[in-house]
C-alpha cells in the first residue's frame, strides 16, 4: 500500500501532495480511522520504546517541523506510528511563509527538501 500512495503522491507537486497528505489524515482522524491504522500497520516492538532523559518514547521514529506547522494534528501521528513530534514552526503573530516553490524532490534519494 505504501509503494502506490508514494507512486502516486510523487507525481504530483510537492506542495499539493503535502496538502493532500494532510487533508486525509485530518479526516481519517475525523472519522477515527487512525486507531485502525494504529491497530493493523504500527509495530508494538518493546525494542523500539526508548527512554531520553527520563521521557519515555514507543518508537524512536519522529516528525520534523514542517509538516503540521500550525499543531492541528500532533495527535493523529502517533497512529502512524511516530514517537514524538516537532510542531512549528511557532512564533508569536503569524508569519507569511517563504516564497513558492517551498518543497523540492531529490528522487534518487527518495527525499523531499522543505
Amino acid at each position: 500500500m505504501y509503494s502506490l500512495i508514494r507512486t502516486l503522491l510523487f507525481k504530483i507537486d510537492p506542495e499539493k501532495a503535502h496538502h493532500f497528505s494532510f487533508g486525509a489524515i485530518r479526516l481519517f482522524e475525523i472519522l477515527g480511522l487512525t486507531r485502525i491504522i494504529r491497530a493493523l500497520w504500527v509495530p508494538r516492538d518493546r525494542a523500539l520504546r526508548k527512554e531520553v532523559m527520563g521521557i519515555a518514547f514507543d518508537s524512536p521514529v519522529g516528525l520534523a517541523a514542517g509538516f503540521d506547522k500550525n499543531a492541528l494534528l500532533y495527535n493523529a501521528f502517533s497512529d502512524f506510528g511516530f514517537g514524538f513530534v516537532e510542531i512549528g514552526t511557532v512564533t508569536p503573530k503569524a508569519q507569511p511563509g517563504n516564497p513558492k516553490k517551498r518543497l523540492f524532490r531529490l528522487k534518487g534519494d527518495r527525499a523531499l527538501i522543505n
